[in-house]
């Protein structure tokens, strides 16, 4: 659930929800079923958009997995992961869970790997590209904020003295 009306249910306790709380809740609830089509939608186009990331980052990065091992099958996963937290965060309205839940660590991880900006920049960039090209565009519109955020989250990092892409 959206934090935001979370935590107005925990603090209505005993009270009635004021006309701004259950104006912000019927808001809240109202695009739900619209959200929860395009999280179908996004699961339908996954395999498809991963795929693509992942191959146009092995072009142009074709080294990467001289620096890590199961580097291909590590970074399919992550991206994998990384669209369903994109896809809750969208069901919930709340991109704080994306950034919260996921990205700044993962971020730190992969910068913690030797991971440059650019590389992690490519490869979202490359998702994002892939959902362009699956998605409906009605239905990539509503995507690409959390696509773009993940970009700037994952791409904002010192870059490493000793690249390992």
């Amino acid at each position: 659930m959206n934090n935001r009306i979370n935590q107005m249910l925990i603090n209505s306790d005993s009270r009635y929800l004021t006309a701004e709380e259950r104006q912000e809740l019927l808001d809240y609830t109202h695009g739900f079923e619209e959200r929860l089509r395009l999280v179908g939608m996004v699961e339908e186009n996954e395999d498809a958009a991963v795929r693509f990331c992942i191959d146009n980052t092995r072009k142009r990065y074709p080294n990467f997995d001289k620096y890590h091992l199961h580097a291909w099958a590590k970074a399919f996963r992550d991206v994998q992961l990384t669209t369903r937290f994109m896809a809750q965060a969208m069901l919930i309205s709340d991109m704080g869970v994306l950034e919260e839940k996921l990205l700044f660590w993962l971020r730190t991880i992969l910068a913690g790997l030797n991971f440059t900006p650019e590389f992690n920049r490519d490869t979202y960039t490359y998702l994002k590209q892939g959902f362009r090209q699956s998605l409906p565009p009605d239905a990539f519109a509503q995507f690409e904020p959390y696509l773009n955020r993940t970009i700037d989250i994952m791409s904002d990092f010192p870059a490493p003295a000793t690249p390992a892409v």
